[in-house]
């Protein structure tokens, strides 16, 4: 199992999480006690459980308004539980899946069933924190800091091609844009939530994952919905292909723009241009 840090900073509660309860499933004990103290120190209410089937029992009893979820129980998996709460007797509760698994497969899962995925590691906390507040804190509670007009514009780009992903990230700086990397989508949506850029760019044809689901994570969600989204496709794209790709991001997607073929820094740097401002 990939290492987790289980160092603790001091506590600091986050404004609107006060009695809200979170379930934590976990049949590590280590792993399970330092995310209920942590979520303690945020001000939230704990319950957990060690297994599957305690844990279906508690979010019928306790009702929790979130649940962190490990895969790997010792009775049922983490996947059978979700879909088992799935069962209409079942409250909706959103869920956070926490794993050590880093396989597509895990990853493709989540998204199907409409779960949050969080890989457990040294970054484990850094991404559940602004999860747990995007999920349980009310929209009129969102609080966005200004960014300094003299600041540079930063940019989060999506892309699972390694050369590709640093090519960008290299052209785009002398466009004066801050750039953050990522390779995939999940991971992409927490870095959104993480560092709030002033736009996303991603690849359409993202091998671990869809832009879809990214570009919907991040619309569906009130403390991201208003960052500009920009596709483009790092393959050429047929007629039909191009035209279903334009209803599904323009349209139902609310992407800010879609670059079907020939991306290149200098044309990322020009649609950027029309949504974000950049220093004079």
């Amino acid at each position: 199992m990939p290492e987790i840090s289980t160092a603790l900073s001091a506590p600091q509660s986050r404004p609107g999480l006060e009695g809200k309860t979170v379930l934590v499933v976990d049949d590590d004990p280590i792993i399970r006690d330092y995310v209920e103290l942590r979520c303690r120190q945020i001000g939230l209410r704990v319950e957990t459980a060690a297994d599957g089937l305690r844990a279906i029992l508690k979010v019928s009893r306790e009702r929790p308004d979130l649940l962190i979820l490990d895969l790997n129980l010792p009775d049922v998996d983490g996947f059978r539980v979700v879909e088992r709460l799935g069962d209409p007797k079942f409250q909706p509760v959103p869920v956070i899946i926490l794993t050590g698994s880093s396989d597509n497969d895990s990853k493709r899962r989540c998204e199907d069933l409409h779960v949050y995925y969080v890989h457990k590691n040294q970054e484990t906390w850094a991404n559940l924190e602004p999860l747990i507040y995007e999920l349980l804190r009310k929209p009129a509670e969102v609080v966005v800091q200004p960014k300094p007009e003299a600041a540079a514009p930063r940019v989060l780009i999506v892309d699972d091609d390694p050369q590709r992903l640093t090519a960008l990230a290299h052209g785009l700086h002398k466009y004066n844009v801050d750039t953050i990397q990522c390779s995939g989508v999940t991971e992409g949506f927490l870095q959104t939530l993480r560092t709030r850029p002033d736009a996303v760019i991603a690849d359409y044809n993202i091998g671990n994952g869809s832009s879809q689901y990214l570009l919907s994570r991040i619309k569906s969600s009130p403390s991201t919905e208003r960052i500009p989204v920009i596709i483009y496709s790092s393959k050429p794209l047929e007629k039909g292909q191009e035209y279903a790709a334009q209803r599904d991001i323009r349209g139902r997607g609310q992407a800010a723009a879609f670059l079907p073929s020939g991306v290149t820094p200098a044309s990322l740097a020009d649609e950027l241009r029309k949504h974000i401002t950049f220093p004079s």
